[in-house]
């Protein structure tokens, strides 16, 4: 179901096993049409992970989300406008009723140990949601060699 490509591999080679990593976080959505609730963050994890795909427990393509990463530090959906765009949660993540409800990212997220990501959504201003949950799902990287993988240097390091 992953697609593990060059990049994928060139991490995974960093480390000497690894452990399926499935993570659901409550959004807290009250209802309301065009709500932001606080943003949530991912657990952290105490090891380097990979995340390979996501899910919504809610089919509902006018909710938003923005994430960023907050170790290593990036804004996934990032632009220069003064006021971005959130992105709908449709391409972000797959949604219980599909026939593949968990929606591969078009590359995966790799974050550092104690690294989570930080979410922001908007509900749906048509049908808004009550609840809600996010589920990431990839890979715990163990047994890192050679101090694992560094984001900083990416291939450079290699």
């Amino acid at each position: 179901m992953w697609f593990f490509n060059k990049y994928v591999l060139a991490i995974l080679d960093k480390y000497r096993n690894f452990e399926p990593l499935e993570q659901s976080t409550a959004i807290g959505f009250t209802g309301v049409a065009n709500e932001r609730p606080p943003s949530v963050t991912t657990p952290e994890i105490s090891e380097d992970s990979l995340l390979f795909g996501a899910q919504v427990n809610f089919n509902n393509p006018g909710v938003f989300v923005r994430i960023k990463s907050l170790s290593p530090q990036y804004e996934w959906m990032g632009d220069n406008s003064p006021a971005p765009i959130d992105t709908p949660i449709t391409a972000i993540a797959g949604t219980f009723d599909q026939a593949m409800p968990v929606l591969p990212l078009i590359q995966p997220a790799f974050l550092s140990a104690q690294g989570k990501l930080q979410m922001q959504f908007t509900n749906s201003s048509a049908g808004p949601v009550t609840g809600g949950f996010i589920t990431w799902r990839g890979l715990r990287l163990v047994g890192p060699i050679d101090g694992g993988w560094d984001f900083v240097k990416g291939y450079s390091g290699l």
